[in-house]
């Protein structure tokens, strides 16, 4: 189908429009409201997937790349706010986190003149990673160190990975990379 006649998928629409209401609730420190808006969210970015699948026409990669950046921005600022002892704790993991993420997004745009939208299978393990740290940090109170560690690993994995793939591939079909596995076994092989 082509893209023009894409629609927004709803999951990924009810996922932005979820953002401000999400912000309401961590201006006013209603952390458990915030953890479980966030389960929401996090629920309708994994079922989104399966419903462009069902109909092709939710099929926008791009749109869904939007709602999950804004999504993470929001989270970690929610985090600055409601939880500033994991910033002074882990300040260096954090600070290497945040600049692979930046060079990556920096690299793509700068490489093909737009900011990256692929959908990574390290960046879906990462995702559910902190999603799972975030919802128990908002809805506890407090904060688990080895899911922390977890959350935040995995999430540098995946700004890596992106960046790997950046500066390797002279072109990206962002609905079709999911890896750099293959890259690297076409290399390996003596084919790439």
């Amino acid at each position: 189908m082509s893209s023009s006649r894409r629609i927004p998928n709803p999951l990924t629409v009810f996922r932005l429009l979820a953002i401000p209401v999400l912000w309401v609730f961590a201006v006013l420190n209603w952390q458990t409201a915030l953890g479980l808006g966030l389960m929401l969210a996090a629920l309708s970015d994994a079922f989104d997937g399966s419903l462009a699948k069902k109909y092709p026409q939710f099929t926008n990669g791009k749109f869904d790349s939007l709602a999950d950046k804004l999504l993470t921005l929001s989270v970690a600022l929610w985090l600055a706010m409601l939880k500033p002892q994991l910033f002074v704790e882990h300040a260096l993991i954090l600070f290497v986190a945040a600049l692979a993420y930046f060079v990556s997004l920096f690299v793509g745009w700068r490489k093909f003149g737009r900011v990256s939208t692929l959908h990574l299978h390290s960046g879906k393990w990462g995702g559910l990673t902190q999603a799972v740290f975030v919802l128990h940090a908002f809805l506890s109170g407090g904060y688990n160190a080895v899911l922390f560690y977890i959350a935040v690993g995995s999430f540098i994995v995946s700004s890596l990975e992106e960046l790997a793939i950046q500066l390797t591939h002279s072109e990206i079909d962002d609905e079709q990379v999911r890896s750099i596995g293959p890259y690297l076994w076409r290399r390996l092989i003596g084919r790439g």
